[in-house]
C-alpha cells in the first residue's frame, strides 16, 4: 500500500504536520519534524498502538497530519493503521518515494529492508557519499553506498542485545546478562568474558569494514548505537559519526519530496 488517507479535510500536505514512524522488529519509534523523538513503543506492552496514537494526536493539537512510515514489521504497522481509522491524517510508505527520487541506485539489490534504505537516504541528508551506515538494532546491519550513490549491499549480524539473549538461551551454563559494552577483549569471570566476547565480535566486524573502506564515512544509528559507540571508543574516531535517528532523517526527507 502506497498511501492511506483518513478524514476529509482539505488542508494541503505542505501545511500538514509531519510525523515519522520507524517500525522495527521489537518496537516502533515516533518522531516529530526535526527529527524530535516523541517516544519508543515496545510491541510487547499492552495497547502500544493506543499509546502511540495518543502521543501523535497530542502533538498534532487538532491539526491534520501526515505520517511517513518505514517498516520491517508489516503485522505491527497494519495493526497501527487499523487503530488510526477515521482520524484526520494521511499515511505514506516512504520507501517508494525515496526509490523514485533516484537519489540512490538500488537496482542491483534485492530484499533490502526499508530501515536500511531509509538509513542510507537519511545519511545523505547529513553527509556525502561514499558512506556506510551501521544500524544497531535487533540485528546489526552494514549498508554500503559508493561515491556514485550506488548501493553495494552490506552485511547482517546479530544485534548487541540479541547476542546476549541467544547466548543464554542456546547454552546450559551461561547466564542472561544485561548488555554492557566494554573495550576489554578478555574477562576474568564468566560474566566479564561474555561482555568482552560480544563487544569484541562487534568491534572486530566494524574494524574490518573500516579497513576495507578506508575512505568511507561511517554513521552509527539505531537503538543500541550509544553502546556501539562506547565499544568503539578511541578507535577510528574521525570516521565514525553518531546519528541515532538517521532513519527518521530519511523518512522526513522522503516526505519532503512528495510535498
Amino acid at each position: 500500500m502506497q498511501a492511506m488517507r483518513f478524514g476529509n479535510g482539505a488542508t494541503s500536505e505542505i501545511d500538514m504536520i509531519h510525523f515519522a514512524l520507524d517500525f522495527g522488529n521489537s518496537r516502533v519509534k515516533c518522531y516529530a519534524q526535526g527529527p524530535q523523538l516523541l517516544g519508543a513503543f515496545a510491541y510487547s506492552t499492552s495497547e502500544w498502538d493506543v499509546a502511540l496514537i495518543a502521543i501523535i494526536k497530542e502533538h498534532a493539537q487538532g491539526k491534520e497530519y501526515i505520517i511517513g512510515i518505514s517498516s520491517v514489521n508489516p503485522g505491527m504497522d497494519q495493526q497501527f493503521s487499523s487503530s488510526l481509522e477515521h482520524s484526520a491524517c494521511t499515511m505514506i510508505r516512504t520507501k517508494s518515494l525515496l526509490i523514485e527520487s533516484g537519489s540512490i541506485d538500488f537496482s542491483n539489490i534485492s530484499g533490502m529492508g526499508e530501515d536500511r534504505m531509509h538509513g542510507l537516504f537519511g545519511a545523505l541528508q547529513i553527509t556525502q557519499s561514499p558512506l556506510i551506515t551501521i544500524d544497531c538494532g535487533t540485528a546489526i546491519t552494514f549498508n554500503v553506498l559508493n561515491e556514485q550513490r550506488v548501493c553495494l549491499g552490506g552485511a547482517i549480524m546479530p544485534g548487541f542485545t540479541t547476542m546476549y539473549g541467544t547466548l543464554s538461551s542456546q547454552t546450559a551454563g551461561l547466564p542472561l546478562l544485561a548488555p554492557q559494552p566494554t573495550t576489554h577483549i578478555t574477562g576474568i569471570s564468566t560474566q566479564d568474558a561474555i561482555h568482552a566476547g560480544i563487544s569484541s565480535a562487534i568491534s572486530g566486524a566494524i574494524s574490518k569494514f573500516i579497513e576495507e573502506y578506508p575512505d568511507y564515512e561511517f554513521l552509527v544509528l539505531g537503538g543500541d548505537a550509544e553502546s556501539i559507540m562506547a565499544i568503539m571508543e578511541n578507535k577510528f574516531h574521525k570516521q565514525i559519526q553518531y546519528v541515532p535517528d538517521c532513519i527518521a532523517h530519511g523518512i522526513f526527507a522522503a516526505l519532503a519530496l512528495k510535498s
